[in-house]
């Protein structure tokens, strides 16, 4: 006697095809969310990895300044807008590694406007024989390094021993003993602060040297006629 096999019935089908997309939507969102948790928590480590190279680099050349070297900081304005800028001036060598750039000119350090909102702290050597309209026409249409793109805010002050204070400009003369860098990076709510020591220009005071110490006049001997 042949017995009748049951299949299964649509609706069972139907109940069972509902609970496997349910399973595989689970497991979709599980990795995805952490794909993306991956992802967001890279991108933050390369971006800190970034600003301590900067802070690094920016550390180690204001404290290798050349003697002669000129220093000024401040907000540039151009165009309806404000750069904070520092310039570095007759400075061989400053953040010339593997450039091509100048030996020896003008290193400016500019947080400019970021595509999309912001701003992005970059580097632009120009040579020192440029003329004003040259040195115009090179910041407008000359190639920038960025140095440390996706910030929110960047401020540059300066400490004055004389009047005991910060100082949002600082004209070129006698530079800075102190430089304080505030920068805000974009997903940040709390702004990081960062203190640079520059090593103070030790005058070198030249004396003439002493004449040579002579002896009493000798008197001179007449013979008699």
């Amino acid at each position: 006697m042949r017995r009748a096999t049951r299949g299964f019935t649509l609706f069972e089908m139907v109940v069972v095809i509902a609970i496997f997309v349910l399973l595989a939507g689970g497991i979709y969102a599980t990795v995805n969310a952490a794909v993306r948790a991956t992802a967001t928590l890279t991108e933050e480590n390369l971006q800190i990895q970034r600003l301590n190279a900067f802070v690094s680099l920016v550390r180690r050349t204001f404290h290798n300044l050349p003697a002669n070297a000129r220093f000024a900081g401040g907000v540039r304005a151009e165009g309806g807008d404000g750069f904070p800028e520092i310039t570095l001036r007759d400075a061989p060598g400053v953040f010339a590694w593997g450039m091509g750039g100048p030996s020896a000119g003008t290193a400016l350090l500019t947080a400019r406007p970021r595509l999309g909102g912001g701003r992005e702290l970059s580097l632009m050597l120009l040579p020192g024989s440029l003329g004003e309209v040259e040195r115009r026409d090179a910041l407008e249409r000359g190639a920038w390094l960025r140095l440390l793109p996706d910030l929110r805010e960047v401020k540059w002050r300066f400490y004055s021993l004389e009047q005991q204070e910060w100082l949002e400009e600082w004209l070129e003369g006698e530079r800075p003993p102190l430089v304080e860098l505030n920068l805000q990076l974009l997903g940040e709510e709390v702004p990081r602060q960062f203190i640079f020591w520059l090593p103070p220009v030790k005058e070198v005071a030249l004396t003439e040297p002493a004449p040579e110490a002579q002896g009493p006049p000798r008197e001179m001997e007449v013979e008699a006629p």
